[in-house]
């Protein structure tokens, strides 16, 4: 399989990302720079991410497919599992801006429309740019009767058929189920 070299910037920028989240989350909570509730928000993210990545795994090429599948077998489970990582990592993103922009006083002790509202402006902008960004150059999704598209082909973006309803309601919906969970977490830990 002959790869263009920017496939080969996707396949290592991809890996190497995850792994740098992993070791990041793991360094910020070993050196007490992130409690419990944040380090295990990571995990659930990263767990919700999965939800997703795994079940489009599942689906197959006719729902889901790789434009340039990459070598030894990465394409399958071992792009999931980094892919899961990265959801991960966007959603403790979303923490980080509640932070900054809702910082006067604690966060995530009780339901917050603000903080709610921050994390699910978050996950449609950026959930909206992966796709603009990525489909039609690294995957692409299948029009079907439940996963029409929503948004036709935009200027500068690679896919030619436009951006299916899933991927935005995964966006959605999972920001609500991470705070949630979040929440769950930080009642849990009490930090």
């Amino acid at each position: 399989m002959q790869l263009a070299s920017i496939d080969w910037v996707f396949l290592i920028g991809d890996f190497a990302v995850s792994v740098f989240l992993v070791l990041l989350f793991v360094y910020l909570y070993k050196s007490s720079r992130i409690g419990k509730t944040l380090f295990y928000a990571f995990l659930v993210g990263c767990l919700i991410g999965a939800t997703w990545e795994f079940t489009f795994m599942v689906l197959g090429p006719d729902f889901a497919y790789s434009v340039n599948p990459w070598p030894w077998g990465l394409s399958g489970w071992p792009k999931k599992l980094s892919h899961s990582i990265w959801d991960g990592g966007i959603f403790m993103v979303g923490v980080w801006l509640c932070r900054k922009l809702l910082s006067n006083r604690p966060l995530f002790t009780q339901f917050d429309f603000r903080e709610l509202s921050t994390m699910e402006i978050w996950g449609f902008f950026q959930g909206f740019l992966v796709e603009y960004l990525f489909v039609g150059r690294v995957w692409f999704y299948v029009p079907l009767p439940w996963n029409p598209v929503i948004i036709p082909p935009l200027p500068g973006g690679a896919s030619e058929v436009g951006y299916t309803l899933i991927p935005q309601l995964i966006w959605t919906i999972a920001p609500i189920v991470f705070y949630f969970s979040l929440l769950w977490l930080r009642n849990r830990f009490s930090e």
